[in-house]
């Protein structure tokens, strides 16, 4: 897996067609690399609205997570699997 470490400058949340039964719900991050100054897209998530609520919780958590990381200024990991800008695996260095 591809590991990206870096602060998040960014977190994006939308909904996509939205009620419609095939709406998508999208959350994101930007993520300033460390050891480059680049700036980089990654998915959270990518769901539709009728995903099971497990996911929601997956999600949520997942969010929440990079929020604290973002407002307390934290770095982060991002692993992904180098085919998508999905995020895998997310884990935030804490003090």
């Amino acid at each position: 897996m591809a590991e990206t470490i870096g602060k998040v400058i960014n977190i994006k949340l939308a909904t996509i067609t939205p009620g419609f039964p095939n709406a998508i719900d999208v959350g994101a991050i930007y993520l300033k690399e460390t050891s480059t100054g680049n700036t980089w897209l990654f998915y959270l998530w990518v769901s539709h609205a009728a995903d099971p609520a497990v996911n929601r919780v997956l999600q949520s958590q997942r969010l929440a997570l990079v929020r604290e990381a973002a407002f307390r200024h934290l770095t982060v990991h991002v692993f992904t699997d180098g085919v998508d800008n999905t995020a895998n695996e997310i884990t935030v260095d804490t003090p």
